[in-house]
C-alpha cells in the first residue's frame, strides 16, 4: 500500500508541473533563506557557551557614575587580583590584556636574519585564565601554565606557522623584547564562536606597566571571574563593590559584573571593549531570527494555499476512489503523504541551497561561521520536524475537508469549496504581504538613517583628507618636511586617535570645581596643524602655536560640552583644570581655547567633555589635499615613504572610509535585510501567481459568459484582479505602523537620528502594489483574451 501511495503521489506531482515546480522551488527558497538566517542566529546565541562552567564565568566591567549610561569593558588590576581573596564566593580571577598583534621569530637558527617575522595575536594573562576557561593545554607544561615569567603557549597553527613540521616545546624565541622566552606550551586555538581570542598567551608581569595595570584609581584590563555555582549574585556584587570602595577605587567609578554568555550580544554600550572578538548586538540577532521566521512562513503560507486550492481540482479522482473502496483514513493518508514527499524535496533542494551560501555569505558578512550537520543532529532534526510540520499542515486540511466529501456530489461536479476555505486563503494573503511590505518598508528606514549620519554636521570636515603612514623616531621630521613640499597640500595635522576609534578618559577637575570627583574627560592628542587640517571651529580663544612647539603643553583647548559641565560663562580662556593622572598625580594645565563639538567616536551615543591636548608624536598624520591631485599625491608621497622607510608597507587611507568603517556593519544589516526582502517578495508573487491561476480557472466559464455578453479584456481583468489588488491594499494598512513601530525602537539607539517619512511608506506600499498587479496579470490577461467558446466547452 505504501508502495502504491509513493507512486500516485509521484505520478501527480509530474502531471501537475507549473503546480509542483512553484511549490517545491517557492517553499524551498524559503526553507534555505530560514535555515541560513537561522544559522547565523544560532552561532551568535553560541558565544561562549563551549565552556564546561560559562553561566559561572563574569567579566568585570566599570561604571562610570560622572556620566549616565556610560560603562567601560576594564576595570582594575589589583582588584582583579584581590578577589579571591576580597569575596570568598570567587573561585578564580584572571586579569587579560588585549596586546594586540606582535612579531615572532624562531631563536634556535643561527643566522637570525634568516627567521621568518611572524604576526601573532598576543594575550596577556595571568596564572588563573586556564582555571576560569575552558581553554586546553594540548603539550608542553600544564601543570603550572603561565608561572614562569618567560614561557609563552601558541596555538597549534601559529606554532607550525612559526615551526613547521619541528616540535616546537621548549624552543626559544625572539618575542616582546623577554629575555629568555621560549614556548611552554601548546593551547587549543579557540572556536570561532569565543569572545576571547588569541594565537598566543604570555605570562601577566606587572613591571610592564606598573601605572595602569598596578592602581587602584586606573582602570586599564580586562578581568574575568569565576563564581562558585551556588554564588547569590545580588550578594556577590555589593560585596565587590564593598571591597573595591574599601581600597580606594576611584569614588566615581563601580565596579559592575557581565555574564560572559552575554559579552558577545550585550556589550553595545560599553567603552574600551577591548576583549569581545567579533563582537555582536542583540538587537540585530533578534530582528534577523524574526525575518527568518517571516520568511518561512511566507514559503509555508504559500504551500498551505497552493495545497488546499488544488486539491478541489481532484474531487473526481476522490469519488473515484471511494467507488472502488477507499476508506477516508486512506484519502487523508494519500494526501499527507504527497504533501509530505513535495516538502521533503523542497528541504534537499533548501539544503544544497544552504550550502552552497554559506561560505559567500561569511565573506560578505566578514565572518567566519561554519556548521557540521552531521556533528550536530539536533539542528538536522529540528529542520526535520519544521519540514514535516508544514507538510502535515498543508496536507491535512484539504484531505480532511475532500476526503468528507459525499461521492455522488463529487461525480455530479455539484459540490462547492467551503466559504471558510476562501476566508482562510485572503487571511494567509494579507499575512504574507504584511510581512514582506514591513521588510521592504524596514530597509528603506535603514538606508536613509546610514544617509542622515553621513551628512550630518559631526563637527570637522572629513573630505578630502587623507591618513598618511608614518614611523616615529629619527626621520619623521624630514619625512614630513618633504611631504609638505608637496603641490597639492592645503594643511597637515596630528592626532593620537581616527574616527570610531578609541578615546583615553582622564578624571578632571575645572577651576571652580565643588566637588571631590570632578568628571572623565575624553582626550584627544593633537598637533598645532590638526584644528585648520579637519575645518574645524574654534568658538573662543585660539589655536595651539606652532612656533612654540613643545612649550604648548601647558595649554589645553577644550570643547563646548565640557565648558557647559564646568558651568563658565563665556569665554573661559586663561581658566585652569585639574588633571588626574596615572599616577595619582595631578597636573594644572590653562584652557587657550574652546573648540566647537564635534562628533570623534559613534553617533550611537552623545559628545562627552573633551579636552585636547598638545603632542608632536601621536599615531596619525593627516593632510588635507587639493580633490583635483589625489591619485598624483598619493603616488608621489608613496615614493618619499620608501625613501626614508624602504622596508616598510604603504597604505593610505581616506578619513572618510575610516569614518564609514563605523556604519559598516548597519550597511551589511541592510543589504542584509533588502536581500531578504527581495527573497520574501518573490516568495509571495509565486504564491500568488499559483493561487492566481487556480482561481482564474475557477471562473473560466463565468469569463466566457461575460465576454459573449459583451465585457471587453479590460473589464474582465479589472474583474479578477480587484479581489487580490483589495487585500494587498489591506496588507499595507496594517504593515505600516507595525514597521512604524518596530524601526523607531531601532532608530532610538542613534543619538542622532532622521525622522520616519511617510513617503516611505507609500513607496514601499506602491511597490508591492504594482508587483503584485503584475503577477497576476499574466494570468488574468491570458483568461481575458481566451475563446469565449472554449471557456463554455470547459469541463
Amino acid at each position: 500500500m505504501i508502495r502504491n501511495f509513493f507512486k500516485v503521489a509521484l505520478r501527480n506531482i509530474t502531471r501537475q508541473k507549473a503546480f509542483s515546480a512553484i511549490n517545491i522551488f517557492g517553499f524551498a527558497i524559503g526553507l534555505a533563506v530560514c535555515m541560513i538566517i537561522s544559522f547565523y542566529v544560532y552561532d551568535d546565541l553560541s558565544y561562549d557557551r563551549f565552556h564546561e562552567r560559562s553561566n559561572d564565568i563574569y567579566r568585570l566591567l566599570t561604571k562610570d557614575t560622572s556620566v549616565e549610561d556610560l560603562m567601560y569593558g576594564i576595570t582594575s588590576g589589583p582588584l582583579v587580583a584581590g578577589m579571591k581573596e576580597g569575596v570568598p564566593e570567587v573561585l578564580a580571577a584572571t586579569r587579560v590584556s588585549n596586546n594586540g598583534r606582535d612579531n615572532i621569530r624562531r631563536a634556535d637558527i643561527e643566522q637570525e636574519e634568516d627567521a621568518e617575522q611572524i604576526h601573532t595575536f598576543t594575550l596577556i594573562a595571568d596564572t588563573d585564565f586556564f582555571d576560569v576557561f575552558d581553554f586546553k593545554i594540548l603539550a608542553g607544561n600544564s601543570e603550572t601554565p603561565l608561572k614562569d615569567p618567560n614561557g609563552i603557549y601558541l596555538t597549534p597553527e601559529k606554532a607550525e606557522h612559526v615551526f613547521g613540521d619541528d616540535d616546537p616545546i621548549g624552543k626559544p624565541v625572539d618575542f616582546m623584547e623577554i629575555d629568555g622566552a621560549y614556548v611552554a606550551g601548546i593551547v587549543e586555538q579557540p572556536p570561532t564562536n569565543s569572545s576571547v581570542f588569541y594565537e598566543c598567551i604570555v605570562p601577566f608581569r606587572l613591571d610592564w606597566n606598573p601605572i595602569w595595570w598596578d592602581s587602584w584609581r586606573n582602570v586599564a584590563l580586562t578581568g574575568y571571574v569565576l563564581l562558585s555555582p551556588d554564588a547569590d549574585l545580588p550578594s556577590v556584587k555589593q560585596k565587590i563593590i564593598d571591597y573595591a570602595a574599601d581600597n580606594g577605587f576611584a569614588a566615581i567609578w563601580q565596579p559592575q559584573l557581565q555574564k560572559l554568555v552575554n559579552v558577545h550580544l550585550d556589550s553595545g554600550n560599553l567603552r574600551f571593549d577591548t576583549m569581545n572578538f567579533g563582537k555582536g548586538d542583540r538587537s540585530k540577532v533578534i530582528s534577523t531570527g524574526i525575518i527568518a521566521l517571516f520568511v518561512l512562513f511566507i514559503a509555508s503560507i504559500n504551500f498551505i494555499n497552493l495545497s488546499s486550492a488544488r486539491a478541489a481540482k481532484r474531487a473526481k479522482e476522490v469519488g473515484m476512489r471511494k467507488i472502488i473502496g477507499s476508506g477516508r483514513k486512506d484519502l487523508i493518508l494519500q494526501f499527507l503523504g504527497e504533501s509530505l514527499l513535495i516538502t521533503y524535496f523542497a528541504m534537499i533542494i533548501a539544503l544544497a541551497i544552504f550550502e552552497i551560501s554559506i561560505p559567500h555569505l561569511n565573506e560578505f558578512m566578514h565572518q567566519q561561521t561554519s556548521i557540521d550537520l552531521i556533528r550536530n543532529p539536533h539542528i538536522f532534526l529540528a529542520i526535520l520536524g519544521a519540514v514535516t510540520l508544514v507538510g502535515l499542515l498543508a496536507g491535512f486540511y484539504p484531505a480532511l475537508i475532500i476526503s468528507g466529501f459525499k461521492t455522488l456530489s463529487v461525480l455530479k461536479g455539484s459540490f462547492h469549496t467551503s466559504k471558510s476555505g476562501k476566508i482562510l486563503r485572503r487571511i494567509l494573503v494579507v499575512g504574507q504581504f504584511t510581512i514582506s511590505i514591513s521588510l521592504i518598508s524596514a530597509v528603506f528606514i535603514v538606508k536613509s538613517q546610514i544617509d542622515y549620519l553621513n551628512n550630518i554636521d559631526i563637527g570637522y570636515n572629513r573630505e578630502n583628507v587623507v591618513d598618511l603612514p608614518f614611523q616615529n623616531g629619527e626621520h619623521l621630521q624630514a619625512y614630513q618636511e618633504k611631504v609638505r613640499q608637496l603641490p597639492g597640500i592645503e594643511s597637515i595635522g596630528m592626532i593620537n586617535s581616527l574616527p570610531g576609534g578609541t578615546l583615553q578618559k582622564f578624571q578632571v577637575f575645572p577651576e571652580g570645581e565643588k566637588t571631590e570627583d570632578g568628571a572623565m574627560f575624553d582626550k584627544i592628542q593633537i598637533d598645532s596643524g590638526l584644528i585648520p587640517t579637519l575645518k574645524m571651529e574654534l568658538v573662543y580663544g585660539e589655536n595651539f602655536n606652532a612656533d612654540m612647539g613643545e612649550a604648548n603643553i601647558d595649554n589645553v583647548i577644550i570643547n563646548e560640552t565640557a565648558l557647559r559641565y564646568a558651568g563658565w560663562e563665556g569665554d573661559p580662556t586663561g581658566k585652569t583644570i585639574r588633571i588626574q593622572r596615572e599616577n595619582d598625580t595631578q597636573e594644572t594645565k590653562t584652557v587657550i581655547g574652546v573648540v566647537k563639538d564635534f562628533n570623534f567616536t559613534t553617533t550611537r551615543r552623545m559628545i562627552n567633555p573633551m579636552f585636547l591636548d598638545y603632542s608632536e608624536e601621536n599615531f596619525a598624520f593627516l593632510v588635507r589635499i587639493n580633490e583635483h591631485q589625489s591619485d598624483t599625491f598619493l603616488a608621489a608621497v608613496e615614493d618619499i615613504y620608501h625613501e626614508f622607510y624602504p622596508e616598510a608597507n604603504f597604505r593610505a587611507t581616506y578619513l572618510d572610509d575610516v569614518y564609514n568603517f563605523q556604519f559598516r556593519q548597519d550597511q551589511a544589516f541592510a543589504s542584509f535585510i533588502a536581500g531578504f526582502s527581495i527573497i520574501a517578495i518573490i516568495i509571495s508573487c509565486l504564491g500568488l501567481l499559483g493561487l492566481s491561476s487556480y482561481m482564474t480557472e475557477q471562473r473560466t466559464k463565468e469569463i466566457g459568459i461575460r465576454k459573449v455578453l459583451g465585457s471587453s479584456v479590460m473589464q474582465i481583468v479589472k474583474l479578477l484582479s480587484v479581489d487580490f489588488t483589495r487585500w494587498v491594499v489591506l496588507a499595507n494598512f496594517i504593515a505600516w505602523p507595525l514597521t512604524w513601530y518596530a524601526m523607531n525602537l531601532w532608530l532610538n539607539e542613534f543619538v542622532y537620528r532622521m525622522n520616519i517619512n511617510v513617503g516611505i511608506f507609500l513607496i514601499s506600499g506602491l511597490a508591492v502594489i504594482v508587483i503584485a498587479l503584475l503577477t497576476i496579470g499574466v494570468q488574468t490577461v491570458r483568461a481575458a483574451n481566451a475563446n469565449p467558446v472554449k471557456s463554455l466547452m470547459y469541463e
